[in-house]
């Protein structure tokens, strides 16, 4: 699919992460998208003003106004940044909050406009991932706090092998090692990630990468990786799990499982 048709897709495409992510019924998943917000929500200070860069229905910008930041969400779907208006309404942030309609490979912003950005899970969605990262740091003051899908974890694998890792059910035995598969032989050609797709559309991309194409990409734009940690060391198909996984999430920026979240967050500096 060309970028002219990706940005069409998304622009009237309305997320439903509250629902089927916040208020999750399947624990699992619940469980490793807080968690995922939480990673992110550990830089954000009160007072701080902060640009939330696709923000989908405004999750994490109310999450952030909430702990005293003063935010602007920015996403390219209108139906998106109507419901972000609205959900931080109803949780009595609207004063700390802006949103308005905007293209990540071109914010609306002039150069070193916040004292953060952030983007959660967004650059993956991106036609050009290399230029959202650039803008992002263009409109950043020095630190921007990044969130991406990444592969070696075994909730990944069940999600690029077409599976659901908060669900078991007929793929559940043969999406985890075909995401292996795939992985693999993505390895062996050097490619930067796996493909999911998105929104049950084949043609939309929606990469879980490599931890490591993500830190040469930082350094390539001529950046300055801070640290990084995994958003969750998530274990797929079974919430008697959910004991264990908190154990190891207590250590997810440990050198060995910082690289093997079901996403990765990176700091960021000019």
């Amino acid at each position: 699919m060309k970028s002219n048709d990706i940005k069409n897709f998304y622009s009237d495409y309305a997320d439903e992460i509250i629902e089927k992510r916040l208020r999750s019924p399947y624990r699992l998943r619940q469980y490793a998208h807080i968690k995922q917000y939480e990673s992110i929500l550990n830089f954000v200070a009160p007072g701080m003003k902060v640009l939330d860069a696709g923000c989908g229905e405004g999750v994490l910008s109310v999450m952030m106004a909430k702990k005293g930041a003063i935010v602007t969400g920015c996403d390219l779907s209108k139906p998106n940044v109507d419901k972000s208006k609205m959900y931080a309404i109803e949780s009595r942030v609207g004063d700390n909050t802006n949103f308005l309609v905007g293209d990540a490979e071109e914010l609306p912003f002039p150069d070193n406009t916040f004292d953060l950005v952030v983007s959660s899970h967004v650059l993956e969605h991106l036609p050009d991932f290399d230029q959202g990262l650039r803008e992002i740091m263009r409109v950043t003051k020095k630190r921007a706090v990044i969130a991406i899908p990444t592969v070696l974890n075994l909730c990944s694998l069940v999600q690029v092998g077409h599976g659901w890792f908060y669900l078991k059910g007929p793929k559940s035995f043969f999406a985890l090692p075909f995401g292996f598969l795939k992985t693999f032989i993505a390895f062996l050609f050097n490619k930067e990630g796996v493909n999911e797709s998105y929104a049950g559309n084949d043609a939309v991309p929606h990469v879980f990468r490599f931890p490591s194409v993500m830190k040469e990409k930082i350094k390539k734009n001529g950046f300055k990786l801070i640290s990084y940690e995994a958003s969750s060391i998530c274990l797929p198909y079974f919430e008697f799990l959910l004991p264990l996984i908190k154990i190891l999430d207590k250590h997810k920026s440990k050198m060995i499982l910082r690289g093997l979240g079901y996403g990765t967050t990176f700091v960021v500096e000019k």
